[in-house]
């Protein structure tokens, strides 16, 4: 049957229904059709951004004035309120401060970076320049304008050639001593620990499959095959997992745990398709520690398992698998929910057209202004937690009260409803950052953790086993962690393999740790 006839069916129906006195059911059908309407274009939407358009959320400041101030009409009471509750908790006597301005940003060229190596080259005048044209005499140099040009070396290679003595006694003969076999990452492997590391960091950071890593290296002369390529980062990573092990420890210990996780596909002969769905989960400890952990798939016995013994704040989305781990008896992690997950409905149905979604999006915007403000002022925790609590209630409130009212008269299953329902649901959680500054209004910091994932697997595709997937795991957690410490990856890894081969004892394992690995470091190089 075609859509015309489909809707000619519909309005005949309508008109029966009427006709019969049924005016009630006429509504509620026609009530039921525009909310799957608006369902179906929200989707629609959804699609043709994911393909054609932009992922970001972000709206334009002077478009989203423009939506307030439409929806107004049906706002009024909602603004009424907020102004009141702002004028109330006011300091009659309180001086008004200037308003801030926010520094501008730099034009202009960057200076390059002062730790590269510099070549000087020294440009003359040409000589006939050189000859003073007044009095004839020579001219001497007086100083020099200096200009930069940023070059590239390629990235080489070199064979270290390990040359052991052999020293035996001449007069008799005996006692051949020959000097030990230098230790390495991979035991009579091929690799030194920097090829190792470049191997990881160009798989795990740069996205690089193997096989496009084997075509670059050829290109140098040297022909590895990617199986090969793959057995040294089983190697290195396998070196690597008291580190990742280390790191995760960290992490769950964290004053602040945020979570989120992604899929990643998996190959396996066992399933119908040959390949299945596996997971990687990030936890990130207090902005510091980023630990990964891989499942076979995504079921709540995951998180259930790796956070039994979690005490305190954990920041995660609206995945129904943490539900279990806050609700059962002597639970003693904490939920604090994401300002950007509740904001995000609200977004994506005020961008398919419903204008009244513009005031939640407006109030939210409000409670990121007030964190911009605390950080562009230098606040520490306990200020920042001042600021929040003195000027977030009155809006938290006027938001509540819109979101309540406005669920409470909208079809259960309109999209707007549905934004309502996540922020109702989470309402408790959603205000937990007015208990502590330290507490982010959002878990985006672990979302931008797993792009590198998302960036990989759009990439090399797939991992090749479970096993495959725990090595990725192993693999982010070292690497994004050294990332966060802010230290060069490769150059990290290598000191680490090297360190590791050398038979580096156990009990010294935090020092290895990138953001320690750092300090020491840096304290090495303080003159």
């Amino acid at each position: 049957m075609s859509r015309a006839a489909d809707i000619k069916g519909v309005s005949e129906h309508l008109r029966t229904v009427i006709s019969a006195g049924q005016v009630d059911a006429a509504m509620a059908m026609v009530e039921k059709l525009l909310a799957r309407n608006a369902e179906l274009e929200l989707q629609i939407m959804k699609l043709q951004r994911h393909q054609f358009g932009r992922r970001s959320e972000k709206i334009d400041p002077d478009q989203l004035a423009l939506f307030v101030a439409q929806a107004q009409a049906e706002a009024r009471e909602v603004d009424a309120a907020l102004q009141a509750l702002l004028e109330a908790t006011k300091d009659p006597e309180a001086p008004v401060p200037p308003p801030a301005l926010r520094p501008r940003k730099g034009h202009g060229r960057k200076p390059l970076p002062a730790h590269l190596p510099r070549e000087e080259v020294v440009h003359q005048p040409s000589p006939e320049e050189l000859t003073c044209a007044t009095c004839g005499g020579e001219k001497e140099c007086v100083g020099y304008e200096r200009s930069e040009t940023l070059e590239f070396i390629p990235a080489s290679f070199k064979v270290i050639a390990d040359l052991r003595a052999k020293c035996a006694c001449r007069k008799c003969g005996d006692g051949l001593v020959v000097a030990p076999v230098p230790a390495k990452v991979i035991d009579k492997g091929l690799p030194g620990p920097g090829l190792v590391a470049h191997v990881l960091v160009s798989k795990y950071k740069d996205h690089l499959p193997l096989h496009r890593l084997a075509g670059i290296y050829s290109r140098s002369g040297v022909d590895l095959s990617p199986s090969t390529l793959g057995d040294w980062v089983a190697a290195g990573t396998d070196a690597l997992s008291p580190i990742a092990r280390a790191i995760w420890r960290k992490s769950v210990g964290s004053y602040l745990l945020q979570s989120d996780d992604t899929g990643i596909k998996v190959l396996d002969s066992d399933h119908p398709n040959g390949v299945k769905r596996g997971h990687l989960w990030v936890y990130l400890g207090d902005g510091t520690w980023s630990s990964f952990v891989y499942t076979p798939d995504w079921k709540g016995a995951g998180p259930l398992t790796f956070l039994a013994d979690r005490k305190g704040w954990l920041q995660v989305d609206g995945y129904a698998g943490y539900d279990a781990l806050f609700e059962r008896e002597g639970a003693t992690a904490v939920l604090v929910s994401c300002w950007a997950h509740a904001r995000r409905g609200f977004v994506e149905t005020l961008e398919a057209g419903d204008l009244r979604a513009a005031i939640p999006v407006d109030l939210i915007g409000k409670l990121y202004a007030i964190e911009r403000a605390a950080t562009e002022a230098g606040e520490d925790h306990a200020a920042r937690l001042a600021r929040r609590q003195r000027e977030a209630p009155p809006i938290l409130d006027a938001l509540g009260k819109w979101i309540a009212d406005t669920y409470n008269a909208e079809p259960p299953k309109s999209a707007l409803a549905k934004a309502c329902h996540y922020a109702i649901n989470r309402w408790q959680a959603l205000r937990r950052f007015l208990e502590d500054g330290r507490l982010p209004l959002d878990n985006t910091a672990s979302e931008r953790a797993l792009r590198q994932v998302a960036v990989g697997r759009a990439n090399y595709l797939f991992a090749g086993s479970d096993q495959g997937g725990e090595r990725a795991a192993i693999a982010y957690t070292v690497i994004s962690t050294a990332m966060l410490a802010g230290v060069d990856p490769v150059v990290y890894l290598t000191d680490v393999f090297r360190k590791i081969a050398d038979g580096w004892p156990n009990r010294r394992l935090d020092e290895l740790l990138p953001p320690n690995w750092a300090r020491a470091r840096s304290a090495a190089a303080a003159p």
